[in-house]
C-alpha cells in the first residue's frame, strides 16, 4: 500500500522546479509593490519560470514555511527574525538583500496616568506579546523585547527595573488561502478602537505601558484621547536603536538558487525596479502598501517612505545591523546556533540583477 502524503510534504520534498514559491511579510519591502505592479510575474516569465504565493496553497501546513523556510524552492522577503532563525537552526539559505525601512518604536501609556518619561516606568508593568505557537520563533516578542531593552538602556534602566507582563495570543492563521498577500491581509480583524491586544490590555489597566513599532498605530491611539506617546526611538541619532526585526531580509533556499540562478536574478530585478519606483513615487507606493501591509492609514506610510531607501542592498551598515539583531536573538535564546552574517550573504545575485537593469 502506498504512503499518503500531504500537499505540503510533496512540495517540501520536490525536486527543484521552475516554479518559485514566494512569501512576503506585511511590511515596507519592495517585493510587495513589485508583485502588485505585476513585475515579479513579468520578470519570471522572461526566464520561463512562474511564481506561486505560499499562502495560496490549500494545505495550511505549508504556511509555516514563511517562518522556518521549510521548502527547498522558497524565496522570502520580510522581517529578519524568522530568516535568522531558519539559517541558524534549520535550513541552508542565502541572504540576497537587505532593506532598512523600520521606524523606531514608541512607548505608549494611558493619557491620564502620571507617567511622563521612561524613567517613570520603574517598577511598573510593561506589556510584551507572547505567541502560543511554539513551533516557530516568536518574532513579535523578540522585536518588542529588543525595543524595550533599548528604551530602558537609553534612560539608565535595566530589565529588572520593570515588570514584564505577557500578552498572550493564539497566533493562529485563520485566514482563507488567497492568490496574493493583499488577499490575506484584507481578512484580518483588528481590536475595535485600539487595534492590538497590547493596546487593549493598556486601556483596560492590566499594564502601564506598551512598545509599538508599527507605522501609524501610535498616532491612531493618540487620536482616541486615551493614550499618549512618552518616547520615540526615531528622535535619537543612534541608528542601531532601529535594529529589531529590521533590516528586512530577502532570503532563498540555497539549493534552488544554485540550480536556478536566472530565476532568482529575475525576482531581484523586479524587486530592484520596485524599490527605485517606490523611492521616486512615495505617495503612490503608500497606497499599494496600505493594501499589502497591516498598517492602518496611507498618510503615515507615505511620510515614512520619504525617509527610507526601498532598493535592497547588502551595505556594510545593513550587514552590521543584521549582525546586531542576530547576536540579540542568540543571547536571548530565540536561536540556538551562531553563524557569520557576512558569510551568509551572497551579493552576486543582486549585483547581476542591478547590472542587467542598466
Amino acid at each position: 500500500m502506498g504512503v499518503v502524503t500531504s500537499l505540503a510534504d510533496d512540495l517540501k520534498n520536490a525536486t527543484p522546479l521552475r516554479e518559485l514559491l514566494y512569501t512576503i511579510c506585511p511590511v515596507l519591502v519592495a517585493s510587495n509593490v513589485a508583485l502588485e505592479l505585476g513585475w515579479i510575474d513579468d520578470e519570471l516569465k522572461r526566464v520561463g519560470a512562474t511564481a506561486t504565493y505560499l499562502r495560496s496553497l490549500q494545505d495550511p501546513a505549508a504556511w509555516k514555511w514563511h517562518y522556518d523556510h521549510g521548502s527547498d524552492r522558497l524565496i522570502r522577503d520580510g522581517g529578519n527574525s524568522p530568516a535568522v532563525w531558519a539559517r541558524a537552526d534549520l535550513h541552508d539559505t542565502i541572504l540576497l538583500g537587505l532593506t532598512q525601512a523600520q521606524p523606531g518604536g514608541k512607548v505608549i501609556v494611558r493619557a491620564r496616568d502620571p507617567i511622563y518619561r521612561v524613567a517613570d516606568l520603574k517598577g511598573r508593568r510593561v506589556g510584551i506579546y507572547r505567541s502560543q505557537q511554539e513551533s516557530k520563533i516568536d518574532h513579535r516578542r523578540a522585536t518588542t523585547e529588543h525595543g524595550i531593552l533599548a528604551v530602558l538602556a537609553l534612560h539608565g534602566l535595566w530589565r529588572d527595573d520593570i515588570e514584564w507582563v505577557d500578552i498572550t495570543e493564539s497566533d493562529a492563521h485563520g485566514e482563507n488561502p488567497a492568490r496574493t498577500p493583499a488577499g490575506i491581509w484584507s481578512q484580518i480583524e483588528y481590536e475595535p478602537e485600539v487595534r492590538t491586544l497590547e493596546a487593549r490590555a493598556l486601556l483596560e489597566g492590566r499594564i502601564d505601558a506598551i512598545y509599538d513599532y508599527s507605522i501609524g498605530t501610535a498616532e491612531l491611539l493618540e487620536r482616541t484621547g486615551k493614550f499618549k506617546i512618552i518616547d520615540d526611538l526615531d528622535l535619537y541619532p543612534d541608528w542601531t536603536l532601529r535594529i529589531a526585526n529590521a533590516p528586512r531580509t530577502i532570503t532563498v533556499s540555497r539549493a534552488f538558487a544554485e540550480q536556478n540562478r536566472d530565476v532568482i536574478v529575475a525576482y531581484l530585478r523586479a524587486a530592484v525596479r520596485a524599490g527605485r519606483w517606490i523611492n521616486a513615487n512615495p505617495d503612490a507606493a503608500a497606497t499599494i502598501f496600505h493594501r499589502t501591509t497591516i498598517y492602518p492609514d496611507v498618510a503615515p506610510i507615505a511620510k515614512a517612505l520619504r525617509h527610507y531607501d526601498l532598493e535592497a542592498n547588502l551595505s556594510p551598515q545593513n550587514i552590521a545591523g543584521l549582525t546586531i539583531e542576530k547576536e540579540f536573538l542568540l543571547q536571548r535564546g530565540y536561536i540556538k546556533n551562531d553563524f557569520d552574517v557576512t558569510a551568509w550573504a551572497d551579493a552576486s545575485y543582486l549585483e547581476e540583477a542591478i547590472r542587467s537593469l542598466r
